[in-house]
This record gives C-alpha cells, sequence and structure tokens, in this order.
C-alpha cells in the first residue's frame, strides 16, 4: 500500500534568499491533484532534502502570507508540518533557517500511564485512544482492541485531566463512604468525575473487552481470529507537536509450528485527522500467506456501511449509557481487502505475506465534537470523510523543495 503522505522530490533547487533581512530560506511547493480542498493535511519534507537547498541548523515554517506555522521534526528525519492546498492547486511556503529549536503548543502526543494498567494513551486535537498495556494483561483482563476517547470542546490536549480526575484516591474515598448510604448514592457521586461520563471536556464510552475493539488487525489462523493481547513493550518515537508515533511490541505468540511470532505495531496520529495510520508486522512467521482482518466489533444492530469499490468501513456504535450523542467509528484499508461481517466484527479482509507489513487507517468521530474547520454530524458525513481520505491516500499531496 502507499503512504498517505508521500513527497514528489524536486531536481537541483535554488537558494532562495528571503526579503526579509536576507534569512536564507528554500521554497516548498504542495500541489493537490485531487478535485477537492486538502486541509489542515500533514506533508513531509526530508530533511537530506532541504540540507541540498538550505543550510540550517533549525528550520521554521512560514505560509505564502508570511505566517509562522508549527512544524515538526519527526524521527524518522523529516520536517512535518500541515498543508492547505484548494482542489487542483498548488500552495507555496517557505523554510526559513533558524538558530534556536522552534516551539509549539502540543496537538498530537500521548504517554504511558503506569497509574492505570500501563495503558498508552495518545490524542490529537480531535480525538483520544488508548491501548491496553502489560500490567492489564498480568491481571487476566482480556482486553484486545483499542479504547477511545471521545473530546468535545476543546483543541488542547485533556488524557491528562481525565486519567487524574479519574483516578484521583480521594474521589474513591469519598465514593466508599457515599456507598455506606446506598448503592445508589455512590454511583450518583460515581457520575461527577467518572471518565465514563461527559463533563464537558469528552468522554471514555465505547467498550471494548475480548473483541478487536475499535481498529485493531489480526491473524486469522483456522478461521478463527487470534485476538492479539495487551502490548508488552513501547517505545515512543515521536511525541509533538504535531505527531504521535509509537512502536509497539507483543509477546510471542504460537502460529502453526512456530512459538515465537512476536507482532509489531507501529502507530501514527497527526494532528487534524480523525484516523491513525498504523502497520502491522509479524517477526518469526513461517513462510506463507496468511489471512489477516482489521476492524471493529458491532455492539448493535446500527447502520453500517462496507463499501468495497472505496475501500472502507463505518459503523454507528450505540456507546455504554444513555444520551451521548451519535459515534462513528471508521476504517480504511487498500487494495485486496474487503468489506466482512463476522464473529461480532466489521472489518476489512485480506491477505498478508510473510515478512510484509498491512498499513491501515483507523479511526472516529463524534457529532457532539465542536473541534476542526467542519466537525462531522452525520453517518453520511462521516462515510464522505472516508472516501475523501481513501483518495487522498491514492493521490498524496506532491511535495517540490527548490
Amino acid at each position: 500500500m502507499r503512504k498517505l503522505f508521500m513527497i514528489a522530490s524536486a531536481g537541483a533547487g535554488a537558494l532562495l534568499l528571503a526579503s526579509c533581512g536576507g534569512t536564507p530560506k528554500a521554497t516548498v511547493k504542495v500541489s493537490n491533484p485531487l478535485d477537492f480542498d486538502r486541509n489542515c493535511e500533514a506533508v513531509e519534507v526530508p530533511l537530506s532534502e532541504l540540507a541540498q537547498k538550505l543550510d540550517a541548523r533549525y528550520y521554521v515554517v512560514y505560509d505564502a502570507e508570511g505566517n509562522e506555522l508549527p512544524s515538526q521534526v519527526t524521527s524518522d528525519s523529516t520536517l512535518l508540518f500541515l498543508a492547505s492546498v484548494p482542489a487542483g492547486s498548488t500552495a507555496v511556503y517557505s523554510v526559513a533557517a533558524s538558530d534556536t529549536v522552534p516551539v509549539y503548543s502540543a496537538k498530537a502526543l500521548g504517554r504511558v500511564y503506569p497509574e492505570r494498567d500501563d495503558d498508552l494513551g495518545w490524542e490529537n486535537d480531535l480525538v483520544g485512544f488508548r491501548a491496553y498495556g502489560p500490567a492489564l494483561q498480568r491481571r487476566g483482563e482480556r482486553g484486545f482492541g483499542y479504547d477511545i476517547f471521545l473530546k468535545r470542546s476543546t483543541t488542547d490536549p485533556v488524557l491528562d485531566t481525565l486519567y487524574a480526575i479519574e483516578l484521583d484516591p480521594a474521589n474513591w474515598a469519598k465514593a466508599r463512604e457515599f456507598g455506606k448510604v446506598s448503592r445508589e448514592a455512590a454511583d450518583s457521586f460515581i457520575n461527577t468525575f467518572s471518565y465514563h461520563v461527559d463533563h464537558g471536556l469528552g468522554m471514555d464510552c465505547y467498550a471494548v473487552g475480548p473483541t478487536l475493539g475499535a481498529g485493531v488487525a489480526a491473524l486469522v489462523v483456522n478461521d478463527t481470529i487470534r485476538f492479539p493481547w495487551c502490548y508488552k513493550d513501547v517505545e515512543i518515537l515521536d511525541n509533538g507537536p504535531l505527531r504521535f508515533r509509537a512502536h509497539l511490541t507483543f509477546n510471542p505468540v504460537t502460529i502453526g509450528n512456530d512459538t515465537a511470532v512476536v507482532e509489531h505495531r507501529v502507530i501514527t496520529l497527526d494532528a487534524g485527522s480523525q484516523l491513525n495510520s498504523t502497520e502491522v508486522s509479524y517477526e518469526g512467521l513461517p513462510p506463507g500467506t496468511y489471512d489477516v482482518v482489521a476492524g471493529y466489533s458491532l455492539h448493535d444492530d446500527g447502520p453500517y456501511t462496507a463499501d468495497a469499490a472505496n475501500g472502507f468501513i463505518s459503523y454507528l456504535d450505540p456507546t455504554q449509557g444513555p444520551d451521548n450523542g451519535e459515534l462513528y467509528m471508521g476504517l480504511v484499508a487498500g487494495d485486496g481487502f474487503t468489506p466482512v461481517s463476522r464473529d461480532g466484527h466489521l472489518v476489512m479482509a485480506g491477505k498478508l505475506d510473510s515478512g510484509s507489513a498491512l498499513d491501515y487507517w483507523w479511526g472516529f468521530a463524534w457529532d457532539r465534537a465542536e473541534q476542526g474547520a467542519s466537525p462531522v454530524k452525520s453517518l453520511d458525513e462521516w462515510n464522505a470523510y472516508l472516501e475523501a481520505f481513501r483518495r487522498g491516500v491514492e493521490a498524496p499531496l506532491e511535495v517540490t523543495v527548490e
């Protein structure tokens, strides 16, 4: 599969001098080959490409009007920023040399929460997620899939706040006191601080359990989904301000005659996106071609879309608890994957050769979210988002450096 953000590098380009103070600058042109606008989409400029045009210790990005844009140097040696390009057009940006590291507010970040069973939690300005960690597995709790955090009214990070309130010992001590009166009194008090209830920032109202949850991929062996358990180790590769990227390694499992198959999962979330990019590979997988699925559990008979032509699936999840609004799940896969309903899940199913990697995108939208240029308010709007996203995968923004 082709990655969402691909770079078309220019040939030899001239070093340009800015009119403002003679600061060395390189010109970056970002072209949109599609017939719809691309707004706040991440683009990557290889540092090796920039170094040929611009002698700089650090970089600062400006739009055509001279406004400074947040940027990030990634662990794989690219300069990342968000570009907005009208349909069929080219937008021009400049990259200037800087002697100091530019600092920007984080819009994509995450960390391990050892205080909550080693959850790996991450978020951007629109959505939040978590993958369950080794402490949960040691307790024997069968939480296989991804969980999600809905964000309502802010583009700022919220996970630290939600976790801190949910796990505050003083709150739970007070809840126990209410419990001496009645279970109803305790539950009523817990609802005043729990992150399972929306208090304005957002909440966790999605059910995971022993399923693929909100978008996990898994091998299918002997016509049975081999649900992966919690991650064993995690390395955070990038942690803001515009991109969160983490490499998860899982405990060895038995596949066929091999007892040491280790899953590797690289998850990337960029600012401004409803979807994570995920690459899954298996170390030690015996040679061959394997069935693989990626998707989410169906909690009800709610409406869903299985669009094979446009390579995505979507689903209106009922959520846990009443009056939580509408939650739209979605997953985008590449060629060769087909929507299938199986074992209580809606998945994209395909084949994976040992030694190869599976790339796909997964995430959600909430009709009560207020952030972003055009928040999703219906399943039809969500399907349109997923279709446009898939088209963007196949026709990435084209970047040249001069």
